[in-house]
């Protein structure tokens, strides 16, 4: 779930950390049990940020191709009916003892 940590080391005092993957809820599910993790370490979370995920093109193209032999009727189904994950950056920041 977590995408990566910028810087990778961790160790300043304001780091942020990406989290993708899965559903909206599973996101936020693991933006919390990290946040109480980084809690004990002292960094609070400041800033979130989720940038919403979209279809590729290729898949509407695909679907459109498709179409003829009725498995784009299904493609476009999902597309319509599933909303794509984003990604979800949270900004932490140390605070003092």
């Amino acid at each position: 779930m977590i995408s990566g940590t910028w810087p990778a080391d961790g160790g300043g005092p304001i780091f942020i950390r990406g989290y993708e993957g899965g559903s909206y809820e599973e996101l936020i599910e693991a933006f919390h049990r990290d946040a109480l993790l980084l809690l004990d370490e002292g960094y609070e979370p400041v800033g979130q940020h989720y940038a919403e995920g979209q279809w590729g093109i290729w898949l509407g193209l695909l679907a459109a191709l498709l179409i003829p032999i009725l498995v784009g009727i299904v493609i476009w189904a999902k597309i319509l009916t599933e909303r794509p994950t984003g990604t979800l950056t949270v900004t932490y920041l140390k605070q003092p003892a």
